[in-house]
């Protein structure tokens, strides 16, 4: 089945819709018109000073790089379920001490895995000692997605805020029509900055990190799934199918050509 990279064609239909996007809202009204200084620094010194007052430094640290990462979509689950799937072999085959060694160089998930595995942790309490190290990096992950959550909703209220203020501005000078048509103008956008910066950038992100934060977990709780198998002394087709079983159709693989290979031959009559 041919794979389609839909990276690539989202990125072309997310300019098109921008093209429309900017072409319906500019088509009537000249950009100058949407550009306020006033509303402007309402809208992002309120925001980033919420964010600031509400998380740590790390955290907003943390959330850049999260938001980085959503845009470059490098999970490899093919590596990680190979990888588990070649210890289960060298397990089945010499024992978890021939292993040592090799686990030091592992990604950080995988090594920890195995490690229990090593320290011959029970598959019971290994089991129950992954699935609280998940829920921990999941804890952890969702820090980023709280912060673009608050952006999402306190931006329209600093929209509303620069309304308030741009209205208070326009009673204050009536009898003045420049300050009159600014403060009105002041009064329009903060309204239209804070909608767009909560619904055009916050929303679509948090999408992005959930999404992402999806994909980690799924990534980590396939590795710990292979991890228990291989305690309990399962096959290594057992191992190798029910990692691939937890994957979406269209990222299952097949299974290894040079183990099927040997099986068939381990099977002919001599």
């Amino acid at each position: 089945m041919k794979k389609y990279n839909t990276n690539k064609y989202s990125v072309i239909i997310v300019i098109l819709l921008l093209i429309a996007l900017t072409h319906s809202i500019f088509g009537s009204v000249s950009a100058k018109s949407f550009l306020n200084l006033q509303a402007l620094e309402i809208i992002v010194a309120g925001v980033l000073l919420t964010i600031i007052i509400s998380f740590s430094f790390d955290t907003l640290l943390f959330t850049v790089k999260m938001l980085k990462a959503s845009f470059q979509d490098n999970i490899d689950y093919e590596g990680a379920i190979y990888t588990i799937y070649n210890y289960a072999i060298k397990v089945k085959k010499n024992g978890v001490l021939k292993i040592q060694h090799q686990i030091k160089h592992e990604e950080a998930f995988i090594k920890k895995s195995m490690i229990l595995v090593c320290d011959y942790v029970k598959p019971v309490d290994m089991e129950d000692i992954l699935s609280k190290e998940i829920e921990a990096a999941e804890n952890d992950l969702y820090r980023a997605y709280n912060v673009l959550k608050l952006v999402a909703q306190v931006a329209p209220a600093f929209g509303l805020i620069g309304t308030l203020i741009g209205m208070i501005g326009l009673l204050s000078h009536l009898n003045d029509a420049s300050l009159l048509a600014y403060n009105m103008s002041s009064a329009l956008v903060s309204t239209l900055y804070g909608a767009l910066l909560a619904n055009f950038v916050a929303v679509p992100l948090m999408g992005r990190l959930k999404e992402l934060i999806y994909k980690r977990i799924l990534y980590y709780k396939i590795i710990a799934a292979g991890c228990i198998l291989i305690a309990k002394n399962d096959s290594t087709r057992n191992v190798f199918d029910k990692m691939n079983a937890m994957l979406p159709d269209d990222k299952k693989l097949q299974y290894p050509k040079q183990r099927l290979q040997e099986r068939k031959t381990a099977y002919e009559p001599k």
